[in-house]
């Protein structure tokens, strides 16, 4: 084929794709205007065809740490929800609460996030939670959702074993250093043992021998998984011989522990002994007292680290963050925990002390570890607002209509929050506002809403809680604002810089 006719061709295909997408946009108009429906706020595409702009801009902000500055310059500009294209797809971009309201619980039915993510991860964690809409996603949760019932995750004499190594490692004689890295180091360790009933070693430094390479190859595999969904069509283009590779890694150090849980099933459920060991209520092992298939539960495990990488470090990190750069409520948070006591640190104990709990939610509010999700129409639906001049009419979402949040944004909102939104402020959690479950979404909402939200704050409670009885001042020793690095989760691109002087 010669240059020219190869040019030919190329653009006789453009000229159908444009053509359908006319067809495209008068078949919309006329179902919106069946359902009642009226159009958001357009974004003005550079790319009117396809929309590529809106994604090498988003791809951009993401490598500049700007990604959430970008998302909040959208709506800004365009207001509280807008639409758009998304590879040539129709895509509406919200943090209207009553659109996620509608998404995450009144219709949650017709939206879902299997077509988004199965297809682009199953070759890393398989199906699961994450990955499933329906009837999958229902046994998925059912599976794990025992393993977060109070009696597995309120035993804190784990945690403060593995915090004792950390602060007998880390610098306590006025130096500068990045604490950030130490609790990623301590939460490495803590969700292997939640997970797996074994430590990974990293604050040991004597990992086991099966997981040598273990966290490199998940993280590529973690990482591939979320330039595949980001790419969407463009996806062909990634290599896949070193990520299939990571995949294979992964699952061979799950496998090991995998067995390790159906040996227990075979030897304790069937010898009706009952409940597992204390040493053994770990999450596999409770899933393992449900089910003997080998793949769902390596599937499930997979994915349940997945969740929970990055997620309570990048809390604990923050909270001690602001705490350092805002040394009133360093004060009065101490003195608040000082005057409990050396009483046990339990579950209702930490939950009585008032003030901890109203900077841990602050920085929820400021700084949500899931700070945008998104959402796939799976059949014709209706959001209730948005459209029209005013923007109050509602808006049609044909099947495939891709939905976009952020709660970083939501949770900035000065009609929700008023004119101090962007000032942490713990004390505002004292008054008589409360926000409704669709103005303040840190862990999600409805059905899908976060199983270990328990955990990750309670958790946070006494890590911060032991770090304020341990050390009388906590000082930043970096001027730099928080910094969002945004993947699945979002934690400070420039770590936690912070000196301490210990309280004896």
């Amino acid at each position: 084929m010669t240059a020219v006719s190869l040019l030919s061709s190329l653009a006789a295909c453009l000229a159908l794709f444009i053509a359908y997408r006319v067809y495209q946009a008068q078949a919309l108009r006329l179902k919106a205007q069946k359902h009642g429906c009226q159009p958001a706020p357009r974004y003005k595409h550079k790319d009117p065809i396809f929309g590529l702009d809106i994604f090498m801009r988003t791809g951009d902000a993401i490598t500049k740490n700007r990604f959430l500055i970008e998302h909040q310059k959208r709506y800004d500009t365009y207001g509280h929800t807008f639409e758009a294209l998304n590879f040539g797809s129709h895509a509406i971009y919200s943090v209207h609460p009553q659109n996620l309201r509608a998404v995450w619980s009144t219709k949650a039915a017709d939206w879902g996030i299997q077509p988004l993510r199965l297809h682009n991860m199953k070759p890393f964690c398989g199906v699961g939670f994450i990955t499933t809409d329906g009837p999958e996603w229902k046994s998925s949760h059912a599976l794990l959702k025992p393993g977060f019932h109070k009696s597995n995750i309120s035993d804190f004499a784990p945690l403060e074993e593995h915090l004792r190594i950390m602060l007998d490692q880390i610098p306590k004689d006025g130096s500068k250093f990045d604490l950030q890295d130490w609790i990623f180091k301590l939460y490495l360790d803590m969700n292997t043992l939640f997970l797996f009933g074994e430590p990974i070693g990293m604050l040991s430094a004597s990992p086991p021998p099966h997981a040598e390479g273990f966290l490199d190859a998940f993280q590529e595999g973690f990482n591939g998984c979320g330039m595949r969904i980001a790419l969407g069509p463009l996806k062909v283009l990634l290599p896949t011989g070193g990520w299939l590779k990571a995949c294979a890694k992964t699952h061979k150090f799950a496998d090991v522990y995998v067995d390790r849980a159906l040996e227990y099933r075979e030897k304790h459920l069937a010898a009706k002994v009952g409940e597992a060991p204390v040493k053994q209520r770990t999450l596999l092992y409770n899933m393992a007292q449900q089910t003997g298939n080998r793949t769902v539960l390596r599937d499930q495990i997979v994915q349940a680290m997945m969740a929970a990488t990055e997620t309570t470090a990048s809390l604990v990190s923050t909270v001690i963050h602001v705490l350092a750069t805002h040394p009133p409520v360093f004060a009065k948070l101490r003195a608040e925990i000082l005057a409990v006591g050396d009483e046990s640190l339990d579950f209702d104990r930490l939950s009585s002390i008032k003030y901890l709990q109203n900077v841990i939610t602050e920085t929820l509010r400021l700084y949500p570890v899931f700070p945008q999700n998104n959402r796939v129409a799976l059949k014709d639906t209706v959001l209730p607002t948005g459209g029209g001049q005013d923007g109050t009419s509602p808006i049609f979402a044909p099947a495939g209509t891709l939905f976009d949040t952020c709660f970083a944004t939501l949770h900035r909102d000065k009609k929700i929050w008023g004119s101090d939104a962007e000032e942490f402020r713990p004390d505002r959690w004292d008054g008589g506002f409360t926000p409704s479950q669709y103005e303040f979404m840190p862990f999600g909402a409805g059905l899908r809403q976060c199983l270990a939200q328990q955990k990750a704050t309670m958790e946070t409670s006494y890590i911060v809680t032991r770090m304020l009885q341990e050390f009388k001042e906590i000082k930043s020793e970096d001027d730099r604002p928080w910094q969002a690095q945004v993947a699945l989760t979002a934690k400070n691109a420039n770590g936690c810089l912070v000196s301490l002087t210990p309280a004896t």
